[in-house]
């Protein structure tokens, strides 16, 4: 009987095996799934509990009113968007999700910086505050390998 190699025999019979997904990048999907629920629950019961948002969270001013709706309502949807995209081994889902998380890791810096007045304790604070976003984000870098590189395509 002859030894045939898996490789060989799969192109001879001209089946095309499915990538398969890291159980570290299943895994820190479905947490980001679960920590992108938590703000979208909150906001959502916030509505229909206040029918008018506005007055809920009147006084915050125009530019916290519009973080606001950014950091509880776009961020996470752009991260779970992003999840799922690298869920389906999508390369360019990485991207999506770098979106929702980088701009509330610079504003969370940012502001602890001028709530110090001090550039070496506001940055170290700032991160130290951050550190499971920045250590998703790695994750998921070290993952992107792993990710499909066709090029972007509306086909899921």
């Amino acid at each position: 009987m002859e030894s045939w190699r898996t490789e060989e025999a799969v192109d001879s019979l001209g089946v095309q095996l499915k990538d398969k997904r890291s159980v570290l990048l299943t895994v820190v999907c479905i947490l980001t799934w679960v920590g992108c629920a938590f703000p979208l629950i909150i906001t959502g019961l916030a509505f229909f509990r206040t029918s008018d948002l506005s007055k809920a969270f009147s006084g915050m001013g125009a530019y916290s009113d519009l973080w606001f709706f950014l950091s509880w309502l776009v961020f996470p949807i752009l991260c779970s968007v992003g999840a799922l995209l690298m869920f389906l081994l999508k390369r360019w889902g990485f991207w999506i999700y770098f979106l929702g998380q980088v701009p509330p890791v610079i504003y969370s810096v940012y502001t602890i910086i001028t709530l110090t007045k001090s550039l070496g304790s506001g940055v170290f604070f700032g991160l130290l505050m951050n550190c499971l976003s920045i250590g998703f984000i790695i994750v998921y870098a070290v993952e992107m390998s792993k990710l499909s590189r066709k090029p972007v395509s509306t086909d899921f």
